[in-house]
């Protein structure tokens, strides 16, 4: 095993996918503008030659199966526009090619193919070998990250295991390796640093969850590869403006300015503070008269502080309703609470 450094950025689903809202090619298949950013910082760093980007098989399994639902919704929503308008200067034809699924699995490979013919090193981090079974298992049954809610429970997560049992078990052949593991996903990071740093004193990680740390993660190894070339990152990259909007403090103020059942209309409370620990993959529901609305399954903390100064702390388990009101702006338009705090009872 050599001794040399190491360097592996790996992707989850939640930092790649599309929405396929107001529009989309259903011909063709790539991750969105977050891969083509970071690959970009890769390049103008001059690492691209050290660092490998890894894509879990998880994340290319759950966004394959994401476009087909999203097709299938689509075609569907398409097939009855078309029937109400009839134009002598358009014509209108179907092309029968029998199974999507099939055809759209073609064309994922072939973008597979294109990314492994590029200058940056693109690899797909394999599934967790049957050796890793066990420790699967005993996640699931003790509730540990990333399965469960915060409260233990929550039996989601399956997929966030599989990915960080593939990291664990690509780590074994790689104890030297430097890893950062680009997810949204917020809430067990320490522990899971923790895990990773017990197992493998000799690698290191660094979980994520948005651009500018990236960025300065990467200039840190940029430095670190080449200290003398070394060139800092002149120009900030585009930013996905969902994930923007949602890490903004206008997302926690949207929160605060209505009344989603989260903030307790009680005497004893004298101020509530929120943070998203965690938020999955938006779920398009509804892009009728340009009206386009996504479900967010969502992780809040809240603390509350109460007048005697004292603080309650509760983790809500929430489901965002989002309207896009503009190419780039969204706002919040309900959030069903699945755990509504008690506020009281507690006090």
């Amino acid at each position: 095993m050599s001794n040399e450094k190491e360097y592996w950025l790996f992707f989850d689903t939640n930092v790649l996918f599309q929405l396929y809202d107001k529009k989309a090619d259903f011909n063709s298949f790539s991750f969105n503008s977050t891969f083509e950013n970071v690959c970009d910082m890769l390049s103008q760093l001059d690492i691209y030659e050290r660092v490998s980007v890894g894509i879990p098989k998880v994340v290319w399994n759950e966004m394959t199966q994401q476009i087909i639902e999203a097709h299938a919704t689509r075609v569907l929503e398409f097939g009855s526009y078309i029937k109400k308008w009839k134009f002598p200067e358009y014509r209108v034809t179907t092309c029968d090619i029998e199974d999507y699924p099939n055809y759209i699995k073609s064309v994922v490979e072939r973008y597979k193919e294109e990314l492994e013919k590029g200058l940056i090193k693109i690899t797909e981090l394999s599934l967790p070998s049957a050796s890793r079974f066990q420790s699967v298992m005993e996640r699931a049954f003790s509730k540990l990250p990333p399965f469960g809610g915060k409260e233990k429970n929550s039996d989601k997560g399956f997929k966030d295991v599989l990915i960080w049992e593939s990291i664990l078990e690509f780590t074994a052949q790689h104890e030297n390796a430097n890893i950062i593991f680009y997810t949204k996903d917020k809430g067990y990071k320490d522990v899971l640093v923790d895990e990773f740093e017990k197992l493998y004193p000799n690698a290191s990680i660094a979980i994520l969850s948005a651009e500018n740390e990236i960025k300065t993660v990467l200039e840190e190894w940029a430095k670190s590869i080449d200290e003398y070339s070394y060139q800092p990152i002149g120009e900030e990259n585009d930013v996905d403006p969902f994930a923007e909007w949602v890490e903004s403090p206008n997302f926690v103020v949207q929160l605060i300015d209505h009344d989603y059942g989260l903030i307790p209309q009680s005497a004893l409370v004298a101020e509530t503070i929120f943070k998203l620990v965690d938020y999955e993959m938006p779920t398009l529901l509804d892009s009728k008269d340009q009206n386009i609305k996504y479900s967010m399954p969502a992780t809040l903390d809240i603390t509350y502080i109460l007048k005697d100064c004292t603080t309650i702390q509760k983790v809500a388990l929430v489901n965002i309703i989002v309207c896009k009101t503009s190419e780039d702006e969204y706002a919040i338009e309900s959030i069903q609470v699945k755990n509504p705090p008690d506020v009281e009872a507690t006090a």
